[in-house]
């Protein structure tokens, strides 16, 4: 068969198998074979009962008859101590299976949760967090998780194989009527699982694929009406209607494209409806038959009526069967997710060692060219630029001039499609990842404790609060650490108790005293990408100078739209067009009279018009 089977098809259903129970034997073999012990005596021991129950209806006239000393009365004995000791198993096999399956449900959730993350982290660059289709894989995920699909897969795995158990156990009992009636029977009840499993794989198929783009509209929309972030302009804009009318439409969309997909199968579930009442039909008519003419006595008739009856744990199990075929489909959907990652035997992406402190970062761009996905023009398109080690430079340009392009470039977020970027000489960005610090513009706001949002910078200094404080102080935020209720252990976010939230230029303070502690940990090349918009000139002006200063010892880059803030790095570079347009310092290209000049005159003069004294000033010193 073809790699492009259909849903149902023979290969995709034992792929999806194959990787179900791979994710479950790697979330810890002894428990995963205790549970299968356990599963396998949970099946059978119903059938135990269903024959006990004969042989002790089968006694009972003998004892009642002869007395319980009797041949008859030891037998009925014998069978009722082993229908007891059957039920007293099958409860331990019952409860221990409950047990168990949540045991093995938080591992396997673990393992899921670790493979998704591995797949999402261990990529070095941002091009697969930004594909629409691994976006909406990765949807597909989180939406079934959220709908409890790992907390109920091992549950709903070990129901399903208990009931077929007792299904066969079932059949075994009945060929000792006729042979062909657990046949008719297991004919019906697989057409019935045919149907049911075709409809369930198309409508998880559905669920995953077409309606997974719709979902994370429906999704994101949802968000817009209950997290802090949109709030604010959600109310003051009045988007209340159209949020919650658009997750209305979002979310109908995507039922609908289920439903449709369900009402294809309406013919096929009539037929294997009809089927199975034909076939209970035939196979009951045919007891009573034998029953009558004394073929079959009562012992014998009622433990072919109970297997008759439970031959329908061949057929459906009900919900059961839904959340395992949603469990399919999500573990093949990891599965795909794991063969997008770089390496996909590795779970993480190892973290750079730790590099010797302190030592500049020359960087060196040859002829680099990179263009976005779904974008016919570069924005980079054969720039070729050159920092020495120790020096700080300004990156300055229009918006969309490809600054910020460049920063990610050089962090190895993205890789040029042509051209080379190399850092310490002969280093690829990803080599000398541990050597880079940088701060985005749009950096992390971690809702958790002062510490760590310093500390990450480099994580090793966690635990080195000396080290912290160094950087909090230098990045101008001492009298912050001061106002905090709990120090170092303060949550920077009012959604947890005792936490505290921050202004936006206490922010940009914290993000720059995690690039800080970046460099105390040995970055040699720092980066800021205009992570200082929250402040005024003045103030960053005051901020950038200081940065300066206390980062001699390594290569920076600046990058910002306000020029009179970056007049004092050693060079200022002018991005225009995906090239280096102007290169030199302040002074040099203010004699120019080019691009640089022009753009820092148009600035000065916005702030003299504005008449604002502190930043006018500002511009004027300039």
């Amino acid at each position: 068969m073809s790699s492009a089977a259909p849903p149902g098809g023979m290969r995709v259903r034992l792929g999806r198998w194959r990787a179900l129970l791979g994710l479950l034997w790697s979330s810890g073999r002894g428990r995963v074979a205790l549970l299968g012990v356990v599963i396998v005596l949970a099946g059978l021991l119903p059938t135990a009962v269903i024959l006990l129950t004969g042989a002790l209806v089968a006694a009972i006239p003998g004892a009642v008859e002869h007395g319980i000393g009797s041949e008859g009365g030891r037998a009925a004995l014998l069978a009722l101590s082993g229908l007891a000791c059957a039920l007293l198993l099958l409860a331990v096999a019952s409860g221990s299976l409950t047990q168990l399956s949540r045991v093995v449900t938080a591992a396997y959730g673990l393992v899921v949760h670790r493979a998704v993350a591995a797949v999402a982290l261990g990529s070095p660059g941002m091009e697969p967090l930004e594909d629409p289709a691994f976006a909406d894989e990765l949807e597909a995920v989180r939406q079934a998780e959220r709908r409890g699909v790992l907390r109920a897969t091992t549950l709903s795995l070990g129901e399903i194989a208990v009931a077929r158990l007792q299904g066969m156990g079932a059949f075994a009992v009945l060929l000792a009527f006729r042979w062909w009636a657990p046949l008719v029977l297991a004919a019906a009840w697989h057409l019935t699982n045919r149907v049911y499993w075709k409809a369930s794989e198309t409508g998880v198929s559905v669920q995953m694929s077409d309606g997974a783009a719709r979902l994370r509209r429906a999704e994101y929309l949802r968000s817009l009406a209950l997290d802090a972030g949109a709030a604010k302009e959600v109310r003051v804009f009045g988007l209340a209607r159209w949020v919650v009318g658009g997750y209305g439409d979002a979310w109908r969309e995507a039922l609908e494209v289920m439903w449709r997909s369900r009402r294809a199968h309406r013919g096929l579930t009539a037929a294997a409806t009809l089927a199975l009442v034909a076939s209970h039909g035939v196979v009951l008519a045919a007891l009573a038959r034998a029953a009558v003419q004394g073929e079959v006595g009562t012992a014998a008739l009622l433990v072919f009526a109970q297997a008759v009856i439970a031959t329908s744990d061949l057929g459906l199990i009900g919900d059961a069967q839904w959340s395992l075929a949603q469990a399919l489909g999500l573990a093949e959907r990891v599965g795909r997710l794991r063969s997008r990652a770089p390496a996909p035997a590795a779970e993480f992406a190892e973290d750079a060692p730790p590099p010797a402190a302190g030592g500049k970062v020359a960087v060196r761009l040859d002829g680099v060219r990179f263009t976005y996905r779904g974008r016919e023009r570069p924005v980079l398109d054969g720039l070729t630029l050159e920092i020495p080690a120790g020096q700080s430079v300004a990156v300055v340009g229009e918006n969309g001039a490809g600054k910020s392009t460049l920063i990610k470039l050089l962090c190895g977020l993205h890789h040029p499609d042509a051209g080379r970027v190399l850092l310490d000489g002969s280093a690829t960005p990803l080599e000398a990842r541990g050597r880079v610090g940088v701060i985005f513009q749009d950096f992390v706001h971690y809702p958790l404790s002062l510490r760590e949002n310093v500390g990450f910078g480099h994580p090793p200094l966690l635990g080195d609060e000396a080290a912290l404080e160094g950087a909090l102080r230098d990045a101008g935020g001492a009298g912050l650490f001061a106002a905090l209720p709990r120090g170092w252990e303060t949550v920077l976010s009012r959604e947890y108790e005792g936490g505290v939230e921050l202004s936006g230029g206490q922010w940009q303070r914290v993000a720059l005293a995690r690039a800080l502690a970046a460099v105390r940990g040995g970055a040699g090349l720092l980066i800021l990408d205009e992570p200082t918009a929250a402040l005024d000139v003045r103030a960053e002006t005051e901020l950038f100078e200081r940065f300066l200063e206390v980062t001699r010892g390594v290569t920076t880059i600046l990058v910002s739209h306000r020029l009179s803030s970056v007049r004092r790095a050693d060079r200022i570079v002018v991005i225009d067009g995906g090239r280096v347009a102007e290169d030199g310092t302040h002074d040099q290209l203010m004699r120019a009279g080019g691009r640089y000049a022009a753009m820092f005159a148009l600035q000065a003069g916005r702030f003299a018009a504005a008449g604002d004294a502190g930043e006018g000033g500002v511009a004027a010193h300039a």
